[in-house]
């Protein structure tokens, strides 16, 4: 083989390999790969965690039916993680809400290990479905019918909202159902409860929101 047909065959052999990588790059991760990223990225080893943190950070919307195996079997913390992804990927899924609802409403005993870490999975699913109208609605019934522990975590998940005031699109109706709901946890015996909700009216009445400024006057103590 001369030195032009060498090279000849080079280029072309370089052309089919740019053809085949970015599908070899792009082929979804596996229900079980993920789960295995999501383990290694909450390791105290910072260099585990960051290199499977970067191969979760190439995750993109063809993983979306592993997450949702995942959203729906995993752990708490691989749940909320999930849920996390999806939303990014495909923000109208329907699995999402539902799911965290579930998980902020499951029994404390099933909590067996790692309690602190779960627990606080646990809340960030709070977190999540402040990111819809949809979601914000669960929150408002969590906060008006659910025991101590969901109501601590629906307020908790609205002081992180109202404190940005990054309320999510088509969401000013259900926030406005929502401020008695949370004027009403004012005056819940439950210490956690009863202040949390003064300091998320304080945020709404500091709010760049006019009218949900206003409506939240009359709650402030």
């Amino acid at each position: 083989m001369n030195q032009r047909t060498y090279i000849t065959a080079l280029l072309a052999f370089s052309f089919v390999l740019t053809l085949f990588t970015p599908i070899i790059a792009q082929q979804p991760k596996s229900e079980a790969e993920i789960r295995k990223l999501l383990a290694k990225s909450r390791s105290k080893d910072l260099k585990v965690s960051d290199e499977a943190n970067e191969q979760l950070s190439k995750l993109d919307s063809s993983s979306v039916p592993a997450l949702v195996v995942i959203l729906k079997k995993g752990n708490s913390c691989e749940r909320v993680r999930a849920a996390g992804y999806i939303n990014e990927f495909d923000p109208k899924n329907p699995n999402v809400i539902p799911a965290m609802t579930k998980l902020i409403s499951e029994s404390s005993l099933k909590v067996l290990f790692n309690v602190q870490e779960e627990m606080m999975c646990r809340r960030a699913a709070g977190q999540v479905l402040a990111l819809s109208a949809d979601g914000i609605k669960e929150l408002k019934q969590l906060l008006k019918d659910g025991d101590d522990w969901e109501r601590e975590t629906a307020i908790f998940a609205l002081d992180d909202l109202t404190e940005t005031a990054n309320y999510p699109e088509g969401s000013l109706p259900v926030m406005t159902e929502l401020i008695p709901e949370i004027g009403r946890a004012t005056k819940a015996k439950n210490e956690v409860l009863s202040g949390m909700a003064d300091e998320v009216l304080g945020q709404i009445a500091r709010g760049p929101n006019t009218e949900l400024s206003e409506l939240v006057k009359k709650y402030i103590k």
